[in-house]
């Protein structure tokens, strides 16, 4: 009889000891992981490994869930992991109860992947309730994008990143189309920016945070820092970032052994001639977090220090984050309820900024003395910092703007739905919009492009436009059913303006949108045109003392007679009104 029982004792024990196993390895602190976590031997996640580790921590908790978004260029989805202490994954619930979101976008340079491994090795750590972190979840959602840029993700090579320190791959800057995403927020041209937007917009957090590598000088930090600018952002959040959450990050960067600086981009050189802080426009990740009244800021890891050194210090900075959200969460949502208001009835709008370089700080620095020595290539002088000569001293700070443009918003824009394109980013953007219900004459205030330049070369796919001078008057236009009204008293009111107004320097005019009204499409033949001037100038004689002026004062225009019978004919009824007319027109009062 006990060698009948003797086999079925051994199954049940074994099926016993693989349970506690399995309980062990999903709920204790020591838990083993399929995907391992090597950035400690200078090795950085694949994206698919990426994603597997979240897989894995979505099958064994509850608390936790990876989602999918949309697609982007190699048609996959962009993957949202979200971790929430209520096992409540539906955004709209978890607001109306009071939970503040973080969110976390890692990848959009894949060369840069220190947010990639930490945001794996924080989620585990929370997940696995290690060192306190699962108390910081009460009444926080972590959300992480765990890679943006998944073709750039995919094109990995030792050779991506020439002056990077590690990992031994990693992946490429530009996406599936060649694009720089952290370029593309304002035009959108990337399935990865539209399914960017609509986990933004769905989840609205309170922070997002954008992990980088740097480029440039070297220095003695690990970590530097672009941050939210006061400036950029309505006076009740800026107030806030720049008073609480900027001086708390900092002072616990430098408890977790991590101290920061703001991100080393020297005025000169070398650091020593100054550093500068950004209001960003909305083409970059912090300033499209900015335009919708998201604290958003970006962790620079410093390409020189070992990559273990990187993915801990971006890690401490998510940490950080997760403390302060924790501890002062309830002012910031209130804050953001109070910018939303805010931007809503918010009349003059900002569209330029220039740099104050009269006001000027002091910030402690630590770098390396800098020296410009032999060339061994060239037989010229390099710049050298040099490691041996450690320095800390003050150096100037650059974080006051000036405005250059101010425009007083609209009551309403109106689109004619033949503009798509930038009516599907306003309605990706989470704009609200109406169409018109019939066809309607209406009297709007239009712009008439006076002047602009051209970038000669493409920035990241466009030819961008800069330097718009525009001249404004008043026309009754007709509009058609279906045509699209903008009203102006929306929360992302800034989002709006910086598009819709053509001199903000990433309109959708700058990026090319409209440029079809640029090309005149309607022409004259000299010999005939020419009897009907004259005539015109006989009924005109205002037109022919301003003809009769400029030949006075021009004489190359005096001996062109075609330049004479074109300033003619564009005074004449005949002229094309939608030559260099920008096509998006603004209303005031009543639309009716």
């Amino acid at each position: 009889m006990k060698r009948f029982f003797l086999p079925y004792i051994i199954v049940v024990l074994i099926f016993v000891l693989s349970f506690a196993t399995y309980n062990l390895s999903t709920h204790n602190y020591e838990e083993k992981y399929s995907v391992e976590l090597r950035y400690e031997q200078n090795y950085s996640l694949t994206y698919s490994e990426a994603i597997a580790a979240y897989t894995e921590l979505d099958k064994n908790y509850s608390t936790a869930k990876l989602l999918e978004y949309g697609v982007t260029e190699t048609g996959h989805p962009l993957h949202l992991f979200v971790i929430s202490k209520s096992k409540i994954f539906n955004p709209e619930i978890l607001r109306e109860k009071g939970f503040r979101i973080l969110m976390v976008n890692n990848g959009i340079h894949p060369g840069e992947p220190c947010g990639i491994d930490a945001s794996v090795q924080l989620a585990r750590d929370i997940l696995a309730k290690k060192d306190g972190l699962w108390e910081l979840m009460d009444s926080t959602v972590l959300c992480i994008i765990p890679v943006y840029n998944i073709a750039g993700a995919h094109n990995r090579s030792p050779f991506n990143r020439a002056n990077q320190n590690g990992p031994e791959e990693q992946g490429f800057r530009a996406n599936g189309r060649n694009l720089d995403l952290n370029r593309d927020f304002a035009p959108m041209d990337s399935r990865d920016a539209r399914s960017f937007a609509i986990i933004t917009h769905t989840w609205k957090p309170h922070i997002l945070i954008d992990t980088h590598t740097t480029n440039g000088a070297d220095y003695q930090y690990v970590m530097t820092f672009i941050g939210a600018h006061r400036q950029g952002l309505p006076p009740v959040l800026g107030d806030f970032y720049d008073q609480k959450l900027e001086p708390f990050l900092f002072e616990s960067m430098e408890k977790s052994g991590y101290e920061m600086i703001p991100y080393v981009d020297p005025m000169g050189d070398t650091p020593e001639s100054g550093l500068q802080s950004y209001i960003s426009s909305p083409r970059y990740t912090t300033g499209y977090g900015r335009v919708f009244n998201i604290i958003t800021y970006m962790p620079e890891a410093h390409m020189f220090k070992p990559f273990r050194d990187r993915v801990l210090a971006t890690y401490s900075l998510i940490e950080s984050s997760l403390v302060f959200i924790d501890e002062n969460g309830k002012e910031l949502a209130e804050r953001k309820c109070k910018a939303n208001e805010y931007m809503a009835n918010q009349k003059q709008f900002v569209v330029s900024w220039s740099l104050d370089s009269t006001k000027v700080e002091q910030i402690q620095f630590k770098g390396y003395e800098a020296e410009y020595i032999p060339s061994k290539i060239t037989g010229g002088k390099r710049l050298h910092y040099n490691r041996q000569k450690p320095f800390t001293k003050n150096i100037p700070f650059y974080r006051h703007y000036n405005p250059v443009l101010t425009i007083e918003k609209p009551d309403f824009f109106v689109i004619p739905q033949a503009w798509r394109q930038a009516i599907q980013r306003l309605a990706v953007n989470d704009i609200k919009m109406e169409r018109m219900i019939k066809d309607t004459l209406m009297e709007v205030d239009v712009y008439y492009i006076e002047n602009y330049e051209t970038y000669e070369r493409p920035y990241n796919g466009h030819y961008v436009h800069y330097n718009v001078k525009v001249r404004e008057e008043k026309q009754k236009i007709q509009f058609f059913k279906g045509d699209y009204i903008v009203y102006t008293n929306q929360p992302y009111n800034e989002y709006i303006i910086q598009m819709l107004e053509p001199r903000a320097n990433d309109s959708f005019f700058a990026w090319n949108f409209f440029d079809a009204v640029l090309q005149r499409k309607e022409y004259f033949s000299p010999y005939v045109f020419e009897d009907y001037a004259e005539k015109f100038l006989e009924k005109n004689p205002e037109v022919k003392k301003e003809l009769e002026e400029r030949r006075e004062i021009d004489k190359e225009f005096a001996a062109n007679s075609y330049a004479q019978l074109s300033f003619i004919y564009q005074r004449s009824p005949y002229f094309e009104k939608s030559f260099m007319r920008y096509p998006v027109y603004r209303g005031w009062g009543s639309r009716k």
